[in-house]
């Protein structure tokens, strides 16, 4: 492979490989979406958002690096358009959808159905990470707050055997052993 052919094919890779040195001098023209009850409805399975409108910027991963996507059929806010990019709300950000996946239309985004936990155990700890060794929350005497047994707290998550919950604005880790799932 001779060096023009070489480059050329480096700069491709670069393109399609996703290279987030070229999206820092990279500006974007978003054109304003005027009406907020327009949506975009995905029409394809494993449909990548982009964190811009362009293959060259990286795409919305779960905490293991695989894609997270929306579901086909999924309604999502428009919120813009750049070029063949809408640009949507998912996942509490402004992400980036491929025209090609997509239709656009009048409605509403359905707000998702809160889940919740209700604490079974007295003078459970509320941690800030899920494990043994973060801190929890305490008074300001330094004993430990808790919540009541049989509160419900707002299901926000789960990581290994911890639920991730809200308390009282703020988030916190409460062992599965002491909170059963309830609608």
């Amino acid at each position: 492979m001779n060096l023009f052919s070489q480059a050329l094919l480096c700069l491709l890779l670069m393109l399609l490989g996703g290279s987030n040195a070229m999206m820092a001098n990279t500006t974007t023209k978003v054109e304003s979406v005027q009406q907020s009850n327009q949506v975009v409805t995905v029409t394809g399975t494993g449909v990548r958002l982009r964190f811009g409108p362009g293959l060259n910027y990286d795409f919305l991963k779960w905490k293991d690096g695989t894609a997270r996507c929306p579901k086909k059929g999924e309604k999502l806010q428009l919120v813009g358009q750049s070029g063949d990019w809408y640009q949507v709300s998912y996942a509490g950000q402004e992400l980036y959808l491929f025209k090609q996946y997509g239709v656009v239309g009048k409605g509403a985004v359905a707000a998702p159905a809160k889940k919740y936990v209700k604490i079974t155990g007295k003078g459970v700890r509320l941690r800030f990470g899920p494990g043994l060794d973060y801190g929890y929350l305490v008074w300001k005497d330094g004993t430990t707050r808790s919540p009541k047994v049989g509160e419900k707290l707002e299901l926000l998550g789960q990581e290994g055997d911890w639920y991730k919950v809200k308390y009282q604005d703020a988030e916190f880790y409460v062992f599965k052993q002491y909170a059963q799932k309830v609608k």
